[in-house]
């Protein structure tokens, strides 16, 4: 059985998160608390793996205890979606993926039960819906809802031709055409950045963080210019190697670390509840493996922000 809408990477840090408009969640885990202090929701936040929701676009998720389903509360704590969902994601430019005619099943794909599974997922029917809670796409492929742009959304009367995007269709007919970041990713890696990389025009982020594999713990910040002067030879050797196919290479998708991107270079980059943006500033990482013979294989990484202009180079971590 493959993982179905997994909504969120299980391992995520443990935040007690204040809401940016909509609700700050009570210590003690029973309800939301609007700004001007009221209390709503009693025992119905929305909490999946010790994790607490955050708002997203005025609009902030609830889990009915008494109907197990997931629903939307609005600005002043109202219920604007009502909980008829299983689960469901948060809203990124008025779509939102959600979860119906689903079960618990548990990771390894036996049946849940309580206390029985460390974690568990939903398998049932992924669809989207709009700020109205109205399902504009149904049964959905899990496979295609991965690392998607939601703000790059476009309604069309037929699927997208254009490479790197995925199109839905929708109820009424017509398709949702949205861009895949890996597959932008993965263009822009080999078409863009290793030729200019190589050609003597490394991309980089303002500051590029260096660990040594060989070594853990011994690392060190520095900024693009110095990195480039320090480094620029290194790197068009490995690079070469990527590129001519030399080594194995595999691009994964990653995340800010909350506990080490903290200087405020990368606050642009956190919501107002400080997780990483990842529906709008994606992070991949390439990582290349060595075989060593009579050895155990050694591995490089290097790590990129998608940024307002483009992707950027923000940290490596090599022999």
């Amino acid at each position: 059985m493959s993982p179905k809408f997994l909504l969120f990477i299980l391992f995520l840090y443990l935040a007690m998160v204040v809401s940016s408009s909509v609700a700050q969640v009570n210590p003690s885990g029973t309800h939301y608390r609007l700004k001007s202090g009221k209390k709503v929701r009693l025992d119905s936040i929305y909490v999946f793996d010790m994790t607490y929701d955050c708002e997203q676009e005025g609009k902030i998720r609830f889990h009915d205890p008494i109907t197990d389903k997931v629903g939307f509360l609005g600005s002043r704590g109202q219920v604007v979606i009502p909980a008829k969902f299983n689960d469901a994601r948060p809203f990124y430019n008025g779509l939102a993926l959600v979860m119906h005619d689903a079960k618990r099943v548990c990771l390894d794909g036996k049946p849940y039960e309580r206390g029985k599974c460390e974690h568990w997922m939903w398998d049932g029917v992924t669809a989207i819906i709009d700020s109205t809670g109205r399902i504009v796409a149904d049964h959905l492929d899990d496979d295609l809802i991965r690392n998607l742009n939601w703000y790059s959304a476009k309604l069309c009367k037929s699927p997208s031709a254009v490479k790197g995007y995925t199109s839905f269709k929708t109820i009424d007919g017509q398709y949702y055409s949205i861009l895949n970041y890996e597959a932008e990713f993965n263009n822009w890696f080999y078409g863009c950045f290793l030729p200019g990389a190589i050609a003597g025009k490394l991309v980089l982020y303002d500051k590029v963080r260096v660990e040594s594999m060989s070594r853990r713990g011994k690392e060190k910040s520095y900024a693009k210019n110095t990195f480039r002067t320090k480094y620029a030879d290194v790197m068009k050797i490995k690079l070469k190697a990527i590129q001519s196919r030399a080594i194995e290479t595999v691009i994964f998708p990653s995340r800010l670390n909350p506990f080490i991107q903290t200087s405020k270079e990368f606050r642009p980059y956190y919501t107002d509840c400080d997780e990483p943006n990842e529906a709008r500033y994606p992070v991949f990482e390439v990582i290349t493996t060595i075989q060593v013979k009579g050895g155990n294989p050694k591995q490089e990484h290097y790590e990129f922000l998608r940024t307002e202009v483009g992707y950027k180079l923000f940290g490596v971590a090599w022999q």
